[in-house]
């Protein structure tokens, strides 16, 4: 019988997600996946008829995958279609945590990078969480201050953890010809400790198809080695493609993350 949310507390709902509580195990809460989807900072908004099942399915995929190669996360398991159950965080870290192997996006804008100059490590960038003030960016110099003088060693904890999430992704992506151009990552405190929490699906990434069958993904330009015109993220809803392209393409991406069980 599916899980009957009429009668719970709900304890937030934010752009794509509702979470309520659990009377069952206080320990946990219900994360229940809306068919919103949202770019600009919540400025562009529509309903895509079948997201919310096909975030949930991208999640609990990716999820999985995480946890069984040893990464802290909140998830705990997708009872039913739509709700993951989460453990309750103990606090959440304001903040968005970037990776970014290809450089896309708002980088082009305000660095002096060129489309596709790569990445080795992945750079880390840590945006505080305002939707008015468009995460602004923390700087990098001072969250090494941060780290060396005030001890604070979750920033430490969470840029470890993003650069080590993000090559796990960029590893099961790449067997499905797929490169992970960046993502945006959000942590809490649980036990004590931090760890990885909300959602990771087709809003959370940058995914850039191959160009060819084996691409030289070392140059330090890789741009004529991808595909940015067959992107299967966000962007499509960002620039403007219908909600029916918008879907087949985060429908692309839940089909590869099935395949991420094998991996």
């Amino acid at each position: 019988m599916p899980i009957d949310f009429s009668g719970m507390k709900k304890i937030n709902e934010g752009k794509t997600k509702v979470i309520y509580e659990n009377s069952a195990n206080t320990k946990t809460v219900f994360m229940v996946f809306k068919d919103d989807i949202t770019a600009g900072d919540g400025v562009k908004h529509d309903v895509m008829q079948g997201k919310a099942l096909i975030d949930w399915r991208t999640n609990k995929n990716i999820f999985e995958y995480l946890n069984r190669h040893g990464v802290r996360t909140h998830y705990v398991e997708s009872p039913e279609e739509k709700v993951t159950i989460v453990k309750k965080l103990d606090h959440k870290i304001n903040l968005e945590v970037v990776a970014r192997r290809v450089a896309a996006g708002s980088i082009l804008k305000w660095s002096k990078v060129a489309e596709g100059d790569r990445f080795d490590p992945p750079v880390v960038q840590f945006h505080y969480k305002d939707d008015p003030l468009h995460d602004p960016m923390l700087d990098d110099s001072y969250i090494d201050f941060m780290i060396r003088e005030k001890k604070s060693s979750e920033y430490a904890d969470m840029r470890n953890m993003n650069v080590a999430v993000f090559e796990l992704l960029e590893a099961a992506f790449a067997k499905f010809g797929v490169q992970l151009v960046d993502f945006k990552l959000e942590y809490g405190l649980i036990d004590g400790k931090v760890t990885l929490i909300d959602e990771i699906t087709g809003g959370s990434f940058r995914l850039w198809p191959y160009a060819k069958e084996k691409p030289d993904l070392n140059k330090k330009n890789v741009i004529g080695e991808l595909n940015p015109s067959g992107r299967l993220d966000k962007d499509t809803y960002r620039m403007g493609e219908d909600l029916k392209a918008v879907g087949d393409k985060f429908a692309q991406i839940a089909v590869i993350t099935d395949g991420f069980k094998d991996i």
